[in-house]
């Protein structure tokens, strides 16, 4: 952590025309354009479905739990959204993370939605140059490739952390899915998009050590523990920065304003909690924009250090 740039000002939330993108309207509809100094960026919904809170606390005491959920008018069972982005650069366009695809059954029916509300925001598949992984676990590269084994993205290239790609291809992963407090269908997903969704993109893929470039502007922090080589993802331009944060925080009631509370999809909780409060520490001092994989979209706001955890203050966002 203390060989990465240092942070930057957060990126503007102002919205703006999109980079080769004609879409009207300008934002809504499961899209979300934002500048990140130079970069255009789209913050892109995968669609939204239902998850029992205790799953994003599994250490917590269940009366602890629910004040927490009753001070924030939330309920037991909370919304869950998948959130991934596409920024611009002028010289490529990166896609992070691809969604659950179609790995998911009917209780998520609203989700997969990344790729209807690409092309609402007039990106096409085809367009992407890009795709950097955060992570290997179904949410994020179930949508690599489609049900009938196409690639989902023709003319991209892949990027994945070398550590991350290697532990997803190995035999290693299926059995620790297996021992871990996922819920089944996530057990069985993850496990298939590992084993179904990375071998056709193998000789399509690069491979980076973690902390390293992804390109000019855009490289990995390591922030393992979530999965054994988790990273988030900061973008940089001129003098603005974005924090894809990745999932080393699942909900801003759950993850920020208790760090120490840890999700069932922690592959080992305690190193996650150690990278979700560096990385929070990290964005609260700098004031830095960040995107939250799973926040409510469109996901942009800034972490503000509050008490013993941390507030969400969303970005206020035109539409």
């Amino acid at each position: 952590m203390s060989n990465s740039p240092t942070i930057l000002a957060p990126a503007s939330v102002q919205p703006e025309n999109a980079h080769h993108a004609e879409a009207e309207p300008l934002n809504g509809n499961g899209f979300y354009r934002f500048k990140i100094g130079a970069f255009q960026a789209t913050a892109i919904s995968d669609g939204y479905g239902p998850i029992p809170a205790p799953i994003f606390a599994v250490n917590a005491a269940e009366a602890e739990l629910a004040s927490a959920l009753k001070a924030d008018c939330m309920h037991p069972v909370i919304q869950v959204t998948g959130n991934p982005l596409v920024v611009d650069t002028g010289r490529q366009r990166i896609l992070v993370d691809t969604g659950f695809g179609e790995k998911l059954g009917p209780s998520f029916r609203n989700f997969p939605a990344l790729e209807e509300n690409m092309r609402r925001a007039g990106i096409t598949p085809e367009s992407v140059d890009l795709v950097a992984i955060s992570h290997g676990h179904l949410d994020h590269i179930g949508g690599l490739v489609t049900k009938s084994g196409a690639l989902a993205f023709l003319k991209a290239q892949f990027v994945f952390v070398d550590t991350e790609w290697n532990y997803w291809t190995a035999s290693r992963y299926e059995s620790e899915v297996n021992s871990s407090p996922m819920p089944g269908p996530f057990k069985e997903g993850t496990i298939g998009a590992a084993r179904e969704n990375l071998p056709p993109i193998a000789d399509r893929s690069r491979f980076v050590k973690q902390g390293g470039e992804i390109t000019s502007g855009v490289h990995y922090i390591a922030a393992p523990g979530h999965s054994p080589p988790h990273a988030s993802i900061p973008f940089a331009s001129g003098n603005e920065q974005l924090m894809h944060m990745g999932d080393i925080a699942h909900h801003p009631v759950t993850s920020l304003q208790h760090p120490d509370w840890t999700p069932a999809f922690d592959y080992e909780p305690a190193q996650a909690i150690r990278s979700r409060k560096a990385i929070l520490v990290r964005v609260a001092t700098d004031r830095v924009m960040v995107l939250g994989s799973h926040f409510p979209f469109p996901a942009l706001g800034h972490v503000v250090r509050r008490d013993t955890g941390y507030h969400w203050e969303a970005a206020q966002w035109a539409w």
